[in-house]
């Protein structure tokens, strides 16, 4: 004769199946949900700030070369400008942007030009810098373009990222002008890693307004 089931054992198993029919969503994905709410939030508000500008060091490297130097960089809707001192031992340089294309003035009055940014810093400077997609990282936040994940913290800004190809970690926010903006940032993408440690931010005009 088989031995019945223990009457505690069926009471265990019972609430096993009944447990999911008490919640339609378990913790974790009620926090993951908030944080993502938060987010979202934060987003929209800072995506309204068209006019920025922040000053820190940014350092570059990969398997054969190296270096960093202090750089300010201010954008609006419309054009970019990022000045360069000491970066990688190449002296004082300039880089501005708009829709027309990419200047690069280097301190010996040289002056090179390009449709692409990127492509201009990469022929001249030896760089592979996305200056587009850090102009979006370097607020915490998703550029447009493929994304393959994202971490986000309690208050929902953002810890890790990975898109087109690169990971990006965000080490350390502090709180301008009322926003959680992050002042450690490091994008990597096989040898190479970019750095950028902000020091100062700054959100200018109304939300809307070039400034």
């Amino acid at each position: 004769m088989r031995a019945a089931f223990p009457a505690v054992l069926l009471l265990s198993l019972a609430g096993l199946l009944i447990l999911p029919a008490c919640s339609t969503m378990p913790p974790q994905d009620a926090d993951q949900a908030q944080r993502l709410r938060l987010h979202a939030d934060k987003s929209g508000r800072l995506e309204l700030q068209t006019a920025w500008s922040l000053s820190g060091k940014l350092a570059i490297s990969n398997d054969r070369d190296g270096g960093s130097g202090r750089f300010n960089w201010h954008k609006n809707s419309q054009s970019s400008r990022m000045d360069f001192h000491g970066a990688l031992g190449r002296g004082a340089w300039r880089l501005d942007a708009d829709g027309a294309g990419a200047r690069l003035e280097q301190a010996d009055g040289t002056v090179h030009q390009a449709s692409s940014v990127e492509h201009l810093i990469q022929s001249q400077v030896g760089w592979k810098l996305p200056v587009n997609h850090l102009a979006w990282w370097v607020r915490g936040l998703t550029a447009p373009g493929d994304l393959e994940e994202q971490e986000l913290d309690a208050q929902g800004n953002l810890v890790r990222l990975v898109q087109d190809g690169w990971t990006i970690v965000f080490a350390r926010y502090r709180d301008f002008d009322g926003f959680d903006l992050p002042v450690r940032v490091t994008a990597s993408q096989a040898d190479w890693k970019v750095k950028l440690v902000v020091s100062s931010w700054t959100l200018a005009g109304e939300p809307g307004s070039d400034g």
